[in-house]
């Protein structure tokens, strides 16, 4: 049996990467896979880098890790400016 080919071993090393980490591809903004040191390095579209060796155990990131969008945002209140407030801002 021919042994596998390494962009096949990489991508499915980076699948395995996503899936422990609770990254979906579409969030994937590069990875890679450095086959001398058997670890993947993924960069996510919210802007965290991690890496990732087979076996090794990982908390998933949160959402915002991963999108780089809050799910719960603030709402936007607004604050009134000097002249709301009845103060002047000229001399």
């Amino acid at each position: 049996m021919a042994e596998p080919k390494e962009k096949d071993v990489a991508k499915e090393m980076i699948a395995e990467a996503a899936k422990a980490y609770g990254i979906d591809s579409k969030s994937i903004f590069s990875s890679n896979y450095h086959a001398d040191k058997g670890e993947v390095i993924i960069l996510t579209a919210g802007g965290k880098k991690v890496h990732w060796t087979k076996g090794m155990q990982v908390k998933p990131l949160g959402q915002i890790a991963v999108t780089g969008i809050n799910p719960n945002p603030k709402s936007k209140k607004l604050t009134p400016g000097p002249k709301e407030k009845g103060k002047s801002t000229a001399e």
